[in-house]
């Protein structure tokens, strides 16, 4: 009798440690799927960045307006850079920081000059980091709803730094 509650408590372990086991497998098989989904995430390629400041660039040729154009991946390191040898020389920065805000804020730095107008974004915002430009032609570049990078265009007036930015942007798409 003494055996058969030892054999039978034995049987419960082992049991038990199958099920566990087989949690643990199930866990690692998780783990493994979510760091497989990870790899999947999209990011901003140099050679996107490219085909966005080329098209670009394109756009603003055919206005005849000399801007700069930034392309920043999401950590907010430049990808790629064209300046019009017309542009001012200070809009190299310019489009830098507009690309580098629109990329850190996951917005268009027109929309974040508009809701600092309105009061409905803090102004201080501007002193977060010494990267930070609050005008026009800021715009982040989606890809599956994550923000992976975003174009700045300086040296033109607002409204056209914004356009330029996004027929960048458009271009993109298109050559999918």
């Amino acid at each position: 009798m003494k055996k058969r509650a030892i054999f039978t408590a034995l049987i419960a372990s082992l049991s038990s440690l199958a099920s566990v086991a087989g949690q643990t497998e199930m866990q690692i098989n998780t783990y493994n799927q979510q760091l497989e989904n990870v790899a999947m995430v999209a990011q901003l390629t140099g050679e996107m960045a490219q085909r966005i400041v080329n098209a670009a660039s394109v756009a603003a040729l055919k206005d005849n307006l000399a801007v700069s154009i930034t392309v920043v991946d999401a950590s907010g390191q430049t990808l790629a850079v064209l300046r019009d040898h017309r542009a001012g020389v200070h809009t190299i920065r310019a489009s830098y920081k507009k690309a580098y805000t629109a990329n850190s804020q996951k917005r268009e730095t027109a929309v974040i000059a508009k809701g600092i107008k309105e009061g409905t974004i803090p102004a201080d915002l501007r002193y977060l980091d010494e990267n930070i430009l609050i005008l026009d032609g800021g715009v982040p570049i989606y890809i599956n709803d994550t923000v992976v990078g975003a174009v700045g265009v300086g040296g033109a007036h607002g409204s056209e730094d914004v356009r330029v930015a996004k027929a960048g942007i458009k271009a993109l798409w298109l050559a999918q």
